[in-house]
């Protein structure tokens, strides 16, 4: 079974036999709810690829503190997953993008398109974005991941295209797309940094928003014959990305060491990082 993971804000490098001090944030899960002991190991991440991992050597319900048996630097993938999902009724982008965060993409991009029932009206804009970023973070707890995607501002109609950088391969799912992702995929510029995947709403992207996007460089695709709902698209078109990226094969390779890997020198009686 694979480790628990905790997001520690202000997590720093440590080396080998260090000890590092978490706050309630972290016990509190840990001590309160998982009933973590001393003793047992745990993975600490700071949101953005630096992972701990480590005995606790100490344990209560507003202080952690953990012996590092390991420090890795996980790398950012490259070319990085971008996933525009339109707004939903009923929280079904919640659901994409928690989803979509499980199975590995980098950042998410919320999208009111022209067809979108729900909206972010200003006076709501920040209570839900706050839900938006908090779907983010416990989706990369879940799924054991180091970095929390990267939440961007608001796109409205075919202003999504703000949302699209040089170097990017836009890909947007329609049911009446000619070519299929893989194909579109395959033909990706060898110097892609991000791919980046366009979920319309319940009722269907917008023909001008689709021609705003093929005029931006974008490629409309389809997945198969039938037609999904906004909240699996998204990630079962991210699945489909990994898969034919190679990055579902073996096990997980590639992190780096942060720090130096030797032991450090024993330390004093309850010290802490």
């Amino acid at each position: 079974m694979s480790l628990p993971v905790y997001l520690a804000d202000g997590l720093a490098p440590a080396p080998v036999g260090e000890r590092v001090a978490c706050g309630p944030d972290v016990a509190g899960h840990a001590v309160r709810v998982r009933r973590m002991r001393t003793g047992e190991p745990l993975q600490l991440v700071d949101g953005r690829g630096l992972r701990i991992t480590g005995t606790i050597t100490a344990a209560a319900p507003d202080a952690l503190t953990v012996e590092v048996t390991a420090c890795t630097r996980d790398p950012e993938p490259a070319p990085g997953l971008v996933l525009v999902q339109a707004l939903a009724k009923q929280d079904r982008d919640l659901q994409a993008i928690e989803a979509a965060t499980e199975v590995g993409v980098d950042a998410v991009v919320p999208w009111a398109a022209q067809r979108s029932i729900a909206d972010w009206p200003a006076k709501k804009q920040a209570k839900m974005i706050q839900r938006w970023e908090n779907t983010l973070r416990a989706a990369t707890l879940q799924a054991r991941r180091s970095r929390i995607p990267e939440l961007a501002g608001l796109a409205r109609g075919t202003g999504l295209t703000t949302a699209f950088a040089p170097g990017d391969h836009v890909l947007v799912l329609h049911e009446e797309a000619a070519v299929h992702l893989p194909t579109a995929l395959a033909r990706r510029p060898a110097d892609t940094a991000r791919i980046v995947l366009v979920v319309g709403p319940e009722g269907g992207i917008a023909p001008e928003e689709i021609a705003a996007c093929t005029e931006a460089g974008a490629v409309p695709v389809r997945l198969g014959d039938t037609v999904l709902r906004t909240s699996s698209a998204g990630p079962v078109g991210l699945a489909l990305c990994q898969m034919l990226l190679g990055r579902w094969a073996d096990a997980h390779v590639g992190s780096e060491p942060a720090v130096d890997s030797e032991p450090a020198a024993p330390a004093g009686p309850g010290a802490t990082r």
